[in-house]
């Protein structure tokens, strides 16, 4: 396993990280799950780095894998847009990400991180319990087949 390294991005990783997210959201579409980061574009991804916390983990200088964290003046910071390149899927990259986005999360003082997830999925729900977060909650969606959960879990 090679250890990524873990930095903010910046608005010139856009279309990198688009890319990302297609190659890492790919697998869900063929499993049933579509979601729309199957298919962002630059222009997108570059409005979430000036308006959220992005990071994106590298290898050896290679932008593998991203997450977005929002931060909000409630004790909670929700995780989204979380996905590592097909290509490094299974390397723990995806481990070092969740963790990086908890540990900035906890240093700005939020008490409990969330993220939303198909409930059917054959790995995801499993992958976020192994690392402490727990069913909350139901998310409706209106505009896909499938419905989602709410996980949350206690940084302090």
């Amino acid at each position: 396993m090679r250890t990524p390294e873990i930095r903010q991005a910046a608005v010139e990783d856009a279309s990198t990280l688009a890319a990302v997210y297609r190659s890492a959201y790919q697998e869900n579409r063929e499993l049933g799950f579509p979601a729309s980061a199957g298919s962002v574009s630059p222009v997108t991804v570059a409005d979430w780095i000036r308006e959220t916390e992005v990071y994106v983990a590298t290898i050896d200088g290679e932008i593998v894998g991203g997450v977005r964290l929002e931060l909000t003046k409630t004790e909670d910071a929700q995780l989204s847009r979380f996905g590592v390149h097909e290509t490094y899927k299974g390397e723990g990259i995806g481990s070092e990400l969740l963790a990086h986005a908890e540990r900035r999360a906890s240093d700005r003082g939020h008490t409990t991180i969330w993220l939303t997830t198909p409930e059917d999925h054959p790995y995801l729900p499993a992958f976020y319990r192994r690392r402490g977060y727990e069913k909350t909650g139901d998310y409706p969606l209106e505009n896909r087949s499938y419905d989602e959960i709410v996980m949350e879990k206690q940084l302090r």
